[in-house]
């Protein structure tokens, strides 16, 4: 498992399709800033269209691009000459979708959907506010058909259609961190860490065993370095600390627990490397606002 794979399994992704439809042209789609956890992605199938957002230049998507927006945001999906029609405000769940009057494939035709996850999720951290890219790209092997899959998953009510479509879109949500990863330019302090040749040994262990006892001497020693080079280095990069790191990633890993198991608290605690259920439930109100018991019940 390498980090990205780590990654993904702390912020505990899940996706939906939560609508596949068409639109006539001249119609505009609106969707408000979803709630925390919650990135939306539009697959376009077919035409071209607008994605306007408050404060960024207006984003033509074509056919066969896929665009994500991993902390949401209020915004509109707008096809040409666009005319705003009434649909109460809602989020893209209740797209109203349009029969085609005319033979032939819809003027705009998408997958609209979401993937879910841990708030403040390190793998989202590390990404823009908008991620775009083509899938019928060759160098993309496999995504076209990934997407041709799930647009005939979310067409039909057959049986287990909704597992394949959230297995599905995990793939896709990889497809689009993998490709962001290797086309943009490293800028975000904890994917600089991650690909540091010196620093990135040290924060692959906490990601891999973030129940060790750890401390600045033992991270230090698997990036050959001095505690005091260790803390400067690291601190030049991120601003922070290897140990405040060392505590995001374990909330996380405690918030998978809490969501996932019916592990006790104290057990989770100990699972990520707190003595105390005290310190872990203090550590985790000060990362999510709310106590393990009452984030378990929200998730439930």
């Amino acid at each position: 498992m390498d980090a990205l794979d780590r990654l993904i399994q702390l912020a505990q992704v899940q996706g939906t399709v939560k609508q596949h439809g068409s639109l006539l042209s001249e119609k505009t789609l609106e969707s408000q800033r979803p709630p925390l956890g919650e990135a939306i992605y539009y697959v376009v199938l077919h035409g071209e269209c607008l994605l306007r957002m408050r404060g960024r230049p207006d984003t033509v998507l074509v056919e066969g691009e896929i665009v994500m927006l991993p902390r949401g945001g209020a915004h509109s999906l707008i096809t040409l000459q666009s005319v705003n029609i009434d649909n109460n405000g809602c989020a893209m769940s209740r797209l109203k979708k349009h029969e085609n009057v005319m033979p032939g494939p819809p003027p705009f035709d998408l997958l609209c959907g979401l993937f879910t996850y841990t708030p403040n999720s390190l793998v989202i951290e590390m990404l823009p506010d908008m991620v775009k890219m083509t899938f019928e790209r060759n160098d993309i092997a496999g995504l076209a058909t990934l997407v041709a899959m799930m647009r005939k998953e979310a067409s039909v009510d057959g049986q287990g259609a909704r597992s394949v479509v959230s297995a599905l879109s995990i793939t896709l949500f990889t497809f689009l961190i993998r490709q962001h990863l290797k086309s943009e330019p490293v800028t975000n302090n904890f994917l600089t860490l991650l690909t540091h040749p010196r620093l990135g040994p040290s924060v692959f262990a906490m990601l891999d065993r973030p129940s060790d006892k750890w401390t600045i001497e033992t991270l230090a020693k698997l990036s050959a370095m001095s505690r005091a080079t260790y803390l400067r280095a690291f601190g030049a990069l991120t601003g922070d600390s290897p140990m405040s790191l060392l505590t995001r990633i374990r909330m996380q890993l405690g918030a998978a627990l809490l969501s996932r198991t019916k592990k006790s608290i104290g057990r989770i605690a100990d699972d990520v490397g707190y003595q105390s259920e005290s310190a872990f439930s203090k550590n985790f109100k000060d990362a999510y606002g709310v106590g393990p018991g009452l984030f378990r019940q929200t998730c439930s």
